[in-house]
Formats: C-alpha cells, sequence, structure tokens
C-alpha cells in the first residue's frame, strides 16, 4: 500500500502547481512573482547575499560576484526611475532582472516553465514568499 504524501510534502507540490501552472488563479500563467512585469515589484530587499553567494559559487564551481546577481540602490533607482519601489533604499539589495522587458525582466535564474534554476540555492526571500493567490490555495489544505 503507498503511504500519503507528508504534509509538508504537499504543500510543496501544491505550491509548485499553483505557482507554475495557474500563478494568481490564471491557467497557464506562471511565476508572476519571479519577474517585474508592469508592476512596480520589487524582488528585494534580500538580507542573506552572502549565503546566497557562496551557495552560488560552490553550485557553479567558480566565484559569483555580487554584481551578477543582485543589484544595488545606486544603479536600480537610475535603471527604473518611474517605478517608485525601486526608487526606496530599503527595498535594496534585489535581485538583478534580465533585460527583457517583454519577458517582463525576469529573474535571471527564472527557467522554463517557470520553475526556479537555483531552486535549492535561492535567496530565504523566495522560499518565504506566499502571494495571497498561493495562501488561500493553501488555506485549503
Amino acid at each position: 500500500m503507498e503511504s500519503l504524501p507528508k504534509r509538508d510534502h504537499l504543500i510543496e507540490l501544491v505550491a509548485e502547481h499553483t505557482c507554475t501552472r495557474n500563478c494568481f488563479g490564471v491557467a497557464g500563467y506562471a511565476a508572476s512573482c519571479c519577474k517585474m512585469e508592469k508592476r512596480y515589484f520589487i524582488e528585494g530587499p534580500v538580507r542573506d547575499t552572502g549565503k546566497v553567494l557562496a551557495r552560488l559559487s560552490a553550485r557553479f564551481g567558480r566565484e559569483v560576484p555580487f554584481a551578477e546577481v543582485f543589484i544595488g540602490y545606486d544603479e536600480g533607482s537610475v535603471r527604473f526611475p518611474d517605478r517608485s519601489r525601486w526608487q526606496n533604499e530599503g527595498s535594496y539589495p534585489a535581485i538583478r532582472p534580465l533585460d527583457d522587458e517583454a519577458g517582463g525582466y525576469p529573474c535571471p535564474f527564472l527557467g522554463d516553465g517557470g520553475l526556479c534554476g537555483i531552486y535549492e540555492d535561492r535567496p530565504q526571500m523566495c522560499q518565504d514568499y506566499r502571494c495571497d493567490h498561493l495562501k488561500s490555495v493553501l488555506d485549503l489544505l
């Protein structure tokens, strides 16, 4: 007889399905929190930058510099002057979005199908984040 999945594992499975196939309750939509899109969204502040860089350096077998993964206030505020959250020093350091306006300025680690390319090594901020839609889905469990 097959055993039922543990609650934590079930939460992970439901979260992955929701975020990669039904983000914000929109069928086929994925990983909105990993893209800036048209919102004033900023992926920050990232408070564990040193730990993230150490994990990524080990993962990639090379020293990963801060500027490859993160963006600071001086650069971000100039890059996105029309977005108010990017004008707040308290929002930094943030994950450096790719220069892909058509793609919604995604996280550099966002992979195909809305999956995180560094899932095991992602910042604590990403591990902890639950949008309101995902919270409402998980509340049903």
